[in-house]
């Protein structure tokens, strides 16, 4: 598509005329795609009136792109939009944060030593688990009297 998108104001919300020049595609076709996609849900005010966030604007270039650029079909967009969304809820933050090692400033043999030092630390606990909580009923244990 060689259409020039507007650019669009810093606000919290957007109507669908202005998504629509935003992002090149129809108004009636954005309404379409929200029947089609059901990660695309925008808010709408008592009236009716479509209410767009940044989100739901990252959402439509997202489907543009798969449908326009990719050659996806609606089906196909749908399928790749869930898994992408899926992907995107499996880790949460916190373990992102854990995740977050600094590697920029060792050398490959400090980067080994490092990992060999977590995985011993990380057998060591699995193996106390095991010891104290009786091995495959840790989880039961853990979780009882919850509710």
């Amino acid at each position: 598509m060689a259409k020039k998108t507007k650019e669009l104001p810093s606000k919290l919300y957007y109507s669908i005329s202005e998504v629509a020049g935003h992002t090149g595609i129809k108004a009636h076709v954005l309404r379409y795609w929200e029947n089609e996609f059901p990660t695309l849900k925008p808010k709408k005010t008592r009236t009716g009136a479509r209410r767009y966030r940044q989100p739901d604007i990252d959402e439509i270039l997202a489907i543009k792109t798969l449908l326009y650029d990719e050659g996806y079909k609606i089906a196909g967009a749908v399928k790749m939009r869930r898994q992408a969304k899926k992907a995107g809820a499996q880790v949460p933050q916190a373990s992102l944060d854990q995740l977050n090692i600094q590697f920029e400033r060792m050398t490959d043999a400090d980067r080994l030593a490092f990992l060999k030092t977590e995985l011993v630390e990380v057998l060591e606990m699995v193996k106390d688990l095991k010891t104290t909580d009786g091995g495959a009923s840790a989880p039961k244990k853990a979780f009882k009297g919850t509710g």
